[in-house]
């Protein structure tokens, strides 16, 4: 049986902004602990963990909009609603997860909440990386 705590962060999905690198790294880390407690079959500290997840991703996504807007992202408001398309995936597979009693179904939530966490990083924000390179904010 594959643990998803095994999924670690790479340094490819930094986009080189110290705030929003730490974020993901943060989101990355409840997804570890929701992925633990499934595991352990501790269903009550999952949805607590989930509910974390959740509200810790919303002000994320409102600090990296904050943080496009500041730098001129010319595609932040297409982004803005990515994030809110992200937002409503997320709502609905962690009310999901948080009736589930079984640590089978219990994985293949875990499995979509890591797709919405990749989604985020790969999927959007690493389009944001090669615009900071293009303007010279990172390397």
């Amino acid at each position: 049986m594959r643990k998803f705590t095994k999924f670690d962060w790479l340094e490819s999905f930094e986009i080189g902004f110290e705030a929003i690198d730490d974020d993901h790294r943060k989101m990355l880390a409840i997804m570890k602990q929701v992925g633990d407690a499934g595991e352990a079959a501790k269903f009550e500290r999952c949805a607590e963990l989930l509910d974390e997840l959740f509200v810790f991703s919303k002000a994320h996504f409102e600090r990296e909009e904050a943080i496009l807007e500041e730098i001129r992202y010319p595609a932040a408001v297409l982004h803005k609603s990515y994030h809110a398309g992200l937002l409503v995936r997320a709502h609905t597979v962690k009310e999901a997860c948080k009736a589930i009693r079984s640590a089978h179904n219990f994985r293949e939530c875990c499995k979509e909440m890591f797709g919405f966490l990749i989604d985020d990083v790969v999927a959007g924000d690493l389009k944001i990386k090669s615009y900071l390179q293009e303007i010279g904010m990172v390397a």
